[in-house]
Parts: C-alpha cells; sequence; structure tokens
C-alpha cells in the first residue's frame, strides 16, 4: 500500500475490523468457523467485490472533496 493511500484513507483498517468483529459476535459468528467453510470461488467473489466498493469510495471521495489550491 502506498503512503499516499495510507494518508487518505478516510476509516482506518483497525476500526473496520472492530465493526466486523462487532456484527460477528452479535450475530454468534465465530471467524474460525467461517474462513473453513468458504470455499475458494467465495473467497475470490469477496475480494473482488472489496477491491470494486475500494474503487468506488475513492471515486466518491475524489468527487466530492476536490484538491484545494492556493493553500484554501
Amino acid at each position: 500500500m502506498s503512503d499516499s493511500f495510507k494518508k487518505t484513507e478516510i476509516v482506518p483498517n483497525k476500526l473496520i475490523d472492530l465493526l466486523v468483529s462487532d456484527v460477528f459476535s452479535k450475530h454468534g459468528i465465530n471467524k474460525e468457523k467461517v474462513k473453513g467453510r468458504l470455499t475458494e470461488e467465495k473467497r475470490q467473489m469477496l475480494k473482488e467485490m472489496v477491491e470494486d466498493l475500494t474503487k468506488k469510495v475513492d471515486q466518491f471521495v475524489s468527487e466530492t472533496n476536490p484538491k484545494k489550491t492556493n493553500g484554501k
């Protein structure tokens, strides 16, 4: 991950991990059990979905927060 990407992250990965674990625990889901049952096809689909969502978020952020010029 590049330094510029790390600086522009909106939600830190640790916060996302915390939120996901909270949702899992509320619904009685154990991450280790789920990992064992995921097929390679489902893993690839999830990976592609995350990449697609990341691109959309980046695009949204760049459109809604245009770079400020002249130090403003």
